[in-house]
């Protein structure tokens, strides 16, 4: 029979196909005293150590009664045989055999095998294996007990690890979605570090959610007030940062996510004469992204220009009057071209 159990974000057992979950166990005695065992797996503990906690100021031979009893419930109710739980004289002992895995070992080996990992693939490989075991907190159900805290902080401060490393690594790899999964994520466990807000507000603006992006510096300025201080920047730098990669440059075109361009366009139709033009690009090089390119386009044009993409469609504001529309297109075709977008992979309208 194998046996798997799983200790983050609440205790269970499977043996098979079996899931033993806390409400199947016939003891919550038992069931308390084999995650305290989980913990000291592989070591030898004074029977008395588990009197005091367990049965406390109970006479040693109904304690000595009490925990054989409760240690027959853990096993048949999981599947552990004596071989692996037993008292020896002074001292109960848990050494898991070949056919029990417990979660939190391979999380520690995966740890291990990452401090020694050379290979980009390989770290890969291990902090989404980390990713995938932590489901939340180390033996929950014992969340204010002391023996467990050190050791819950330790998995939770390595998993706080594989957040950050997982942020950065969707970021190298431009999947903004994933990487955004990552830093929300992390900020539910560190909602004060600033400098991945600031990371986080940088790939927002890259997608062109200008939206999300002041909504999360927003989230950290409420943080940091609860702890009496300031950002270090104002949401206005990040839209004036020259030199960078962002998506928006207040020198430049401004890109933004398609719910705030119908804003602006509401607002522009609402004017008692036209005078704006709207230019839809449609890429028809399936190859090439709409993202990549608004990026590059933005630096082209000039500063006001409002531009949104989806799917194979990039639209493009300009605040004039429409009979500059020859003029406009004729500027995104320049655009276009100097981003190295040749005629017959796109369409204008």
């Amino acid at each position: 029979m194998s046996i798997f159990v799983k200790t983050f974000g609440g205790t269970r057992v499977i043996k098979d196909n079996d899931i033993v979950s806390a409400r199947d166990w016939p003891s919550q005695k038992a069931f308390a005293l084999f995650r305290y065992l989980i913990f000291r797996r592989n070591e030898e503990v004074s029977v008395e150590e588990i009197y005091n906690l367990f049965w406390e100021d109970m006479d040693d031979t109904f304690a000595k009664s009490n925990l054989n009893t409760t240690l027959h419930i853990i096993r048949k109710t999981t599947g552990i045989t004596s071989e692996e739980l037993f008292v020896k004289g002074d001292l109960c002992c848990f050494f898991p055999g070949g056919e029990i895995t417990i979660d939190a070992d391979i999380f520690e080996e995966c740890h291990r095998n990452l401090m020694k990992a050379t290979s980009d693939a390989e770290r890969e490989k291990l902090l989404k294996r980390m990713f995938e075991i932590y489901t939340g907190p180390f033996l929950v159900e014992d969340i204010f007990a002391e023996w467990v805290q050190e050791i819950r902080e330790i998995y939770e401060s390595w998993y706080s690890d594989v957040l950050k490393e997982l942020f950065k690594l969707y970021l190298s790899k431009k999947d903004y979605d994933a990487a955004l999964e990552m830093v929300n994520a992390y900020f539910q466990r560190e909602p004060y570090d600033e400098d991945m807000y600031y990371r986080a507000i940088e790939v927002l603006l890259k997608k062109g959610d200008i939206t999300r992006a002041k909504r999360v510096y927003d989230k950290l300025s409420s943080h940091l007030m609860e702890i009496g201080i300031k950002p270090r920047l104002k949401f206005d730098d990040f839209l004036s940062k020259r030199d960078s990669e962002f998506m928006l440059n207040g020198n430049k075109a401004v890109v933004v996510d398609e719910k705030l361009f119908e804003r602006f366009l509401f607002l522009e139709s609402r004017r008692r004469e036209k005078s704006f033009v709207l230019v839809e690009v449609k890429l028809t090089d399936k190859s090439i992204s709409t993202e990549d390119v608004s990026q590059r386009v933005a630096s082209q044009l000039r500063k006001g220009d409002v531009i949104t993409f989806s799917g194979e469609t990039i639209r493009i504001l300009f605040h004039c009057p429409e009979q500059r529309r020859p003029t406009m297109e004729k500027r995104v075709v320049d655009a276009l071209e100097k981003v190295g977008v040749k005629k017959g992979q796109y369409e204008i309208s």
